[in-house]
């Protein structure tokens, strides 16, 4: 289904009135925590890598996607004066510990801080390895895709009218949205499907 179609199908079944933004908003909330929470090994495992320009003496940085999309994160020894020239992986380490192992990161909000501050301004000094991040769907995107598995695109409506409505409507819509999903998980769950013809 494109997403129209998912649209036109929350607006056919929704009793209340919504704007076509804030439904295309909310098919977005739905579809990104089903992936994050329900998704196929093969959607989560798609890794993308930022790398970002290192400053003297700055410890925060931007982070590319949410913290914890944050796969692993690699490290240019160079920023350090370290005599290990090359890339290593750090450790994230949240809170203050006394480690000698150094360097490490931790997160702040949105930012990535690394341990000690770098010595030396490094182009491309630190990788961040992150799960892929969808991009938020806007009414733009109306004769695209969702960004969904599209053999389970009503998944997304039922998500969307279940948060929308409230009472019976809401526990009807419940009810099918889990049987939909339950579809959904069995065909992603990533175990292999095989049948046994002869007994040894």
């Amino acid at each position: 289904m494109l997403l129209k179609d998912v649209v036109e199908e929350i607006t056919e079944k929704s009793p209340n009135f919504l704007s076509p933004a804030s439904i295309v908003r909310k098919v977005s909330q739905v579809r990104d925590r089903l992936v994050r929470n329900f998704g196929s090994a093969q959607q989560q495992s798609n890794v993308v890598c930022t790398a970002i320009d290192l400053v003297k003496d700055k410890a925060l940085y931007v982070l590319p996607c949410p913290p914890g999309s944050v796969v692993d994160v690699d490290v240019k020894m160079d920023s350090f004066h370290n005599d290990n020239d090359g890339w290593r992986r750090i450790p994230l380490r949240q809170f203050n510990e006394r480690l000698k192992e150094k360097p490490y990161y931790y997160f702040s909000g949105d930012r990535i801080g690394i341990v000690p501050n770098p010595e030396v301004d490094t182009p491309e000094g630190i990788k961040i390895f992150h799960a892929e991040v969808l991009r938020e769907l806007a009414l733009a995107d109306m004769d695209g895709p969702t960004g969904f598995d599209p053999d389970f695109d009503m998944v997304l409506v039922y998500g969307v009218l279940k948060e929308i409505t409230s009472g019976k409507e809401s526990e009807e819509f419940d009810y099918k949205y889990r049987q939909v999903l339950n579809e959904y998980e069995t065909a992603n769950n990533g175990y292999e499907r095989y049948s046994v013809t002869e007994r040894w």
